[in-house]
Formats: structure tokens, C-alpha cells, sequence
């Protein structure tokens, strides 16, 4: 931000923390919830399978189980019109931490305000100068996280390991070049981004290029074996809570990124939620 910026975006934010051991008073906070002074609220994980994994050791399935399914109860019961002080979760040991105030340029910032102040196993780029970000990383971060949530959302509805074994693949493509792709089942290919509001918009669009790019290539290179490839997008509706000027960039990126897409002959699809993306893909690749 520069020093003639000024934040404008008001917003509550709470931890939601886990008790690592009951009665220990040990908590370990799994997610984040901000709350727009318009009242629009949205939740996010802070802390990825990855990491639960390194931590938990051979519980780590089961603490992702736990995790991916707490913030799958909050979206839904925000996506209900809940009140964040009405949320109840599906476990015990689980409660929602105290509520503070910010004011930040957008809900990205707001996201990554709380991360840096409430978790020491998240990353965020709060607080960091222009020149020390990497836009590369932070949009590689996003992506992993649509992903990982996507993936979640699968394995909650479905209980053979094959839909697990087709995220992330790795395949050889002419020239013995390997690409990795997001989701591949049948004659179906996907690649996972999302496309957000704010400063990134500008970055997000540059890397969903390029995964369209890797599926023109799929598409031309091996028609006999996809005959469907997809790029899975998550969109952040920004309504009022952004500039007029970020939101008709995002508007336009979109009309831009469809308009590739029908160039290279390559899907694309839009969704406010990891559930509604992964309801798309259990029926596209049953």
C-alpha cells in the first residue's frame, strides 16, 4: 500500500481454534471468519492438509477430517444467513475466538490480517512492502487453497479411494514434457484457480492463462484420451464491498478468460463455493 492509500474496508474478524487436548487450554486456530460492516461473512482455513499432516503425524487424515469439515459447517451456515455469533460446529473441542476490528483495502487484506495475527502455521503477506511480495507465490498459495478445498469437499461426499487418486496427477505429454493437473477421471481433465477482486486480479489472470494453456495442449496432444478439459474457477462475487474500478476489472477479466477459453477449445466454469466446484465434478466425472 502506498502512503497515498488509504484502507477503507471495515470488517470483524474471529479465530475459530481447536483445543489440541482437551482441558489443556493448548488451542491451535484452524480457521478464520471476516465479517464486512455490511454484514457479508466468509470463512477460510489457516492452516492446509500439508501441514496438519507434518504436525499430527499418523492422526493427520483424521485432523484434516475434522478441519476440512468444521469450515464446511461454518460456510454453510454463513451461506444460510447464520450470524457468526450463532455458529455451533460439529465438534467438540471447537470454538470461535474473540472478535476484533480492521480496516483494510479488501477482504484479501482482511484474510491476511487475521492470519498473520491469530496463527503461526499460515502464510500471509500482511504488512510485507510492494517490493518483498512475490504475486507468483501468493497466487500459487490461492490456487493450492481452491484446490485443497474442492478436494475436501469430494472426499466428504464420496468414500472410494479413486476419487482421491485424481487430484493432482502428473501426466507425460508429446515431447516426454510433464505437466501436473488439478483433476483427472475418465476422459476428464481439469485445472484449478480462482479469480479475485482487489490487487491480485491482474495475477490470478495471468496464472489461469497459463493453466488454459496446458489444457489446449492436453486437448490437441491427446484428443483420444480427454474429451473434456476444464479450468475450475473459484470467483469471488465482490458486490459493494470493493471500488467500482476492482470491480469492472474483475467483471472484464472474466469476459476475458471465457473468451480465451472458446479460442483453445478448453471449458471454463465459474463458482462462489468448493462445494458447489465439486458438486460440478462428481457429476461431470462419475
Amino acid at each position: 500500500m502506498s502512503i497515498h492509500e488509504s484502507p477503507d474496508f471495515e470488517a470483524n474478524w474471529w479465530p475459530i481454534q481447536m483445543e489440541t487436548v482437551p482441558g489443556s487450554g493448548e488451542r491451535l486456530t484452524i480457521a478464520i471468519v471476516v465479517r464486512s460492516r455490511e454484514g457479508q461473512a466468509s470463512v477460510r482455513q489457516s492452516i492446509d492438509p500439508a501441514t496438519l499432516a507434518q504436525m499430527f503425524g499418523s492422526d493427520g487424515k483424521g485432523m484434516q477430517f475434522i478441519v476440512g469439515n468444521t469450515v464446511l459447517s461454518v460456510r454453510k451456515q454463513l451461506d444460510n444467513l447464520i450470524s457468526v455469533e450463532q455458529l455451533e460446529f460439529p465438534f467438540g473441542d471447537i470454538l470461535l475466538g474473540p472478535r476484533r476490528d480492521c480496516v483494510t483495502r479488501d477482504t484479501n487484506e482482511a484474510f491476511a490480517l487475521a492470519l498473520r495475527m491469530s496463527s503461526g502455521f499460515s502464510q500471509s503477506a500482511f504488512g510485507m512492502s510492494e517490493e518483498k511480495l512475490d504475486p507468483n507465490k501468493e497466487v500459487q498459495k490461492a490456487f493450492e487453497e481452491w484446490s485443497d478445498k474442492i478436494r475436501t469437499e469430494v472426499m466428504v461426499a464420496q468414500t472410494i479411494d479413486t476419487w482421491n487418486n485424481a487430484f493432482n496427477v502428473s501426466l507425460i505429454l508429446k515431447g516426454r514434457k510433464k505437466a501436473r493437473f488439478g483433476f483427472v477421471r475418465g476422459g476428464y481433465i481439469a485445472h484449478f484457480g480462482v479469480l479475485r477482486p482487489g490487487r491480485t486480479a491482474a495475477a490470478d489472470l495471468r496464472a489461469l492463462k497459463l493453466k488454459l494453456f496446458d489444457l489446449e495442449v492436453v486437448r490437441r496432444d491427446m484428443p483420444l484420451q480427454f474429451t473434456n478439459a476444464e479450468l475450475v474457477v473459484g470467483y469471488s462475487d465482490p458486490g459493494d464491498a470493493f471500488p467500482y474500478r476492482q470491480r469492472e476489472t474483475l467483471l472484464a477479466s472474466w469476459d476475458h478468460l471465457k473468451h480465451e477459453a472458446v479460442e483453445r477449445k478448453v471449458g471454463v466454469v465459474r463458482y462462489l463455493t468448493a462445494h458447489q466446484a465439486a458438486d460440478h465434478l462428481m457429476n461431470i466425472a462419475a
